[in-house]
């Protein structure tokens, strides 16, 4: 059976299909003799060779409109049933009808073949369309590679796969393909395969998908199931084929482009925080210095409320040291942390109250109301962080706030989501934009007497973003400072619970 479809095959049948137009012409026309004249039937054999012309292609119309003219003289043209023509006037008549036929089905091809080219370029233009509009959607390689091969497969009618240069294919490579020639590919950059620049006998055909540093890809386009006139030709797969190179390259450039952002954001971030380190270090250390030169000093008459002076200020300078070192090392910690929270069902009244108590030895010169309503429902959070986080809220309204002022601590809170309210009437922002201070090293006060590198409140946002929530910052009606800290009722599943308990 397989031969019935080999294009020896298929021509034969149009050949025969031009006899089979003839002889229909014939069947239709004889009856037709004794009711019209015999020039008249010529129409009949006229139709029949455009019809050929439609259907057959130019070499079996051409044979069909001789064949035509052949049956119209034998059956039609005194005297009949021969090849004899008794008066000259058929001769014209004759030689009229097959050079009209054949212009008929030379027309009639032409057509056919502009039909099927138009055909022809919508299809290109809708596979490439496609093709373009998957890719550009396409966020990676391994993404680009589904659908080039889904693409390029439907376009040729067989299979299609994309091989990388660790051999790594998005889908399974087809049994036929040479791996060999594959590698051939990569290293030369030349298409290979029948009809390809490097052409082998191979059942595949091979094409590099180059970019600006080499070949990113080689196309392996398997054998086509259904080889025949209506197959893509060449320049379709070399369309296809550039289009996906272009959508390998624009992926390797802008992963090119995000390691050099994140290697730039590295390296400023690295000299931010030496800078930082460097000038928050340079005060206490200095100091500490300073008092253990008098301590140490030679001959020095120290009594000891001096001595006491000096050991409580080379404790407090140590500790902010250790504050700052542990702030950054903190901050490292949450912004890395790729786990959920080890959370638990929370009392916001009993975490509020932990970090009041936290930090009462530094409320000597202010005062905190803390107003939270009786029918608080409880949090699904980590209780030591989001202490932690009411923590270093309360230490900043202390640094930035004078003597007298007044802390409020309120709470609303519905079906989805908590917010936590922390407001003082101290000085406000000021000029400073309330949200810069959430980033890494902002400071309200860019020089003073505040200790500090600016990572108290970067380390807070920290902590509302890993428990699925937000914080904000803006100025208080009537003057001051206010924090939201927005927490949902229930950010992680009860066996995530279960695990952290």
């Amino acid at each position: 059976m397989r031969y019935l479809n080999t294009p020896i095959a298929r021509q034969v049948r149009r050949y025969l299909g031009a006899c089979a137009i003839t002889a229909l012409c014939t069947a239709v026309a004889y009856p037709l003799l004794a009711h019209i004249d015999p020039v008249n039937v010529a129409m009949v054999y006229l139709l029949g060779a455009a019809a050929a012309g439609l259907w057959l292609g130019r070499g079996p119309a051409a044979v069909c409109a001789i064949a035509n003219t052949v049956a119209f003289d034998f059956f039609f043209i005194p005297p009949r049933f021969s090849f004899y023509v008794a008066e000259t006037q058929y001769l014209l008549t004759l030689f009229s009808m097959v050079m009209v036929a054949l212009i008929i089905s030379n027309l009639m091809v032409s057509i056919r073949r502009q039909t099927e080219s138009a055909a022809a370029r919508e299809r290109r233009t809708a596979t490439l369309y496609a093709l373009c509009r998957d890719l550009a959607a396409a966020p990676d390689a391994s993404s680009i590679a589904v659908a080039a091969a889904s693409h390029v497969a439907a376009a040729v009618e067989g299979t299609a796969t994309l091989v990388f240069a660790d051999d790594a294919a998005s889908m399974p490579l087809d049994p036929q393909t040479d791996m060999g020639l594959v590698r051939w590919v990569f290293e030369h950059g030349v298409s290979a395969g029948p009809g390809m620049q490097h052409r082998v006998v191979a059942p595949c055909r091979y094409l590099p998908l180059g970019g600006g540093e080499g070949i990113n890809a080689v196309l392996v386009v398997g054998p086509q199931r259904a080889a025949g006139p209506d197959s893509e030709p060449g320049d379709m797969l070399d369309a296809l084929a550039g289009q996906i190179a272009m959508a390998l390259e624009r992926v390797r450039l802008a992963e090119v482009a995000a390691a050099s952002r994140a290697e730039a954001e590295r390296a400023a971030l690295r000299n931010t925080l030496l800078a930082s380190i460097s000038h928050d270090l340079r005060a206490p250390l200095t100091a500490i210095a300073g008092a253990g030169c008098l301590v140490a000093e030679q001959g020095a008459t120290l009594d000891d409320q001096r001595r006491k002076t000096l050991g409580h200020l080379i404790e407090a300078k140590a500790r902010d040291m250790a504050e700052l070192l542990g702030n950054v090392l903190e901050l490292i910690r949450l912004e890395s942390a790729t786990a959920s929270p080890r959370a638990d069902w929370q009392s916001m009244e009993e975490l509020v109250g932990a970090a009041i108590r936290q930090t009462v030895h530094r409320f000597d010169r202010l005062r905190v109301l803390c107003e939270l309503p009786d029918d608080l429902p409880m949090v699904l959070v980590d209780g030591q962080l989001i202490r932690q986080l009411l923590s270093n809220l309360l230490e900043n309204a202390v640094k930035y706030t004078p003597p007298g002022t007044t802390i409020f601590i309120s709470a609303i809170a519905n079906a989805d989501l908590m917010m936590l309210i922390i407001e003082d009437d101290g000085p406000g922002f000021g000029a400073v934009a309330p949200e810069r201070l959430f980033e890494k090293f902002e400071r309200g006060q860019k020089e003073g007497t505040v200790s500090g590198a600016g990572l108290g409140l970067a380390i807070c946002r920290a902590i509302a973003r890993l428990h699925g929530g937000s914080i904000h910052a803006t100025d208080r009606s009537g003057g001051g400072a206010r924090f939201e800290i927005i927490l949902p009722q229930a950010h992680t599943s009860d066996a995530q619970v279960a695990q952290g308990r």
